[in-house]
């Protein structure tokens, strides 16, 4: 994991972007499908989104992205 955090440092702004897109549906099906996951990444999260956010607005916005 360290390996590939560097090797993800090391890319543009616009790279991270994109890469982020590309497996943010595989993050989201995981994540939806084992709700243990959801409550790791929830902690995660937290700094990201807006804390009024609630577990099916966030449930919500995986889906829609995975709908994509």
């Amino acid at each position: 994991m360290k390996e590939l955090k560097k090797e993800f440092e090391k890319l543009s702004e616009d790279e991270k972007l994109d890469f982020a897109k590309k497996i943010m549906p595989d993050v989201c099906k995981i994540i939806i499908n084992n709700p243990q996951k959801m409550q790791e990444m929830m902690s995660e999260c937290k700094g990201m989104m807006d804390e009024n956010m609630d577990m099916s607005q966030m449930m919500g916005m995986m889906k829609n992205m995975m709908d994509k």
